[in-house]
């Protein structure tokens, strides 16, 4: 669902992704860095749960978790119309009546 083009999976390729597109407003750089925060914010949680609480999620239900967090988020932000915006719309399950909707 995000297309963030890194060379390999490791941790020093993530946090220079992060560096290299820290300051970015692009469309696809925000999701990619709303997915991040999304995925250390919920696999945290996931951890604490498992330490302290004695609960646990499987990894589609964490999955599952991150995405709808991203999805909701990026639901309350105020897209232009652009073709690319509208292509993230459709990837993220976003209706695109939601573009023209006030959620107030």
């Amino acid at each position: 669902m995000v297309d963030m083009d890194i060379g390999s999976d490791s941790w020093s390729s993530f946090s220079d992704w992060m560096i290299q597109y820290s300051n970015s407003r692009k469309l696809e750089h925000v999701v990619c860095k709303l997915v991040l925060a999304a995925s250390a914010y919920f696999i945290w949680q996931e951890r604490n749960n498992r330490l302290f609480s004695r609960s646990q999620c499987s990894a589609p239900q964490v999955s599952e978790k991150i995405k709808n967090s991203v999805r909701l988020r990026l639901m309350g932000f105020k897209f232009q119309g652009q073709a690319d915006h509208k292509k993230v719309m459709e990837k993220w399950q976003i209706p695109l009546r939601a573009l023209d909707e006030d959620p107030g």
